[in-house]
């Protein structure tokens, strides 16, 4: 858990991604239809001239609030050549630098979290982005589509 943090400010809350993990953020007007699209499957999109698979990420944190119409930030992880995008809506992001984050972190696990930073305006869950991108995997894979 340690190294430099992007950090998400959501509705639901805020959420923060190893920087070492970030190969970019686009923005989008809307993103195209992806087919059997499910879950928090939202989309996918052009990076690098590479297709990337795009999530959403309050949906996939369980808020399905409505969004459409704000744009679409999307962040662009990668990892041993495990493309994904994160869709974060019109939402903020800032950093934490590792030297903030001393002391501060926690092993607390959550579905698709896999720490927690204590800061002063509240805690920051720290996304397992992998396990993310292993269930758009099987979400994407799936045969059982009536």
């Amino acid at each position: 858990m340690e190294g430099d943090k992007l950090i998400i400010t959501l509705a639901s809350g805020r959420f923060a991604l190893d920087t070492k993990t970030v190969a970019g953020i686009i923005e989008q007007e809307r993103l195209p239809f992806l087919p059997g699209r499910s879950g928090f499957v939202s989309g996918i999109v052009s990076f690098r001239n590479e297709p990337v698979t795009v999530i959403d990420l309050s949906g996939a944190l369980g808020d399905f609030t409505e969004t459409a119409g704000e744009g679409h930030k999307i962040i662009i992880l990668n990892a041993k050549g495990r493309p994904l995008g994160i869709d974060i809506g019109s939402s903020q992001v800032s950093f934490m630098w590792d030297e903030e984050l001393k002391g501060r972190t926690t092993g607390e696990k959550g579905l698709y979290t896999s720490g927690r930073i204590y800061a002063a305006e509240g805690p920051i869950d720290i996304i397992d982005w992998q396990a993310l991108f292993n269930e758009t995997t099987r979400l994407l894979t799936t045969e059982d589509h009536v």
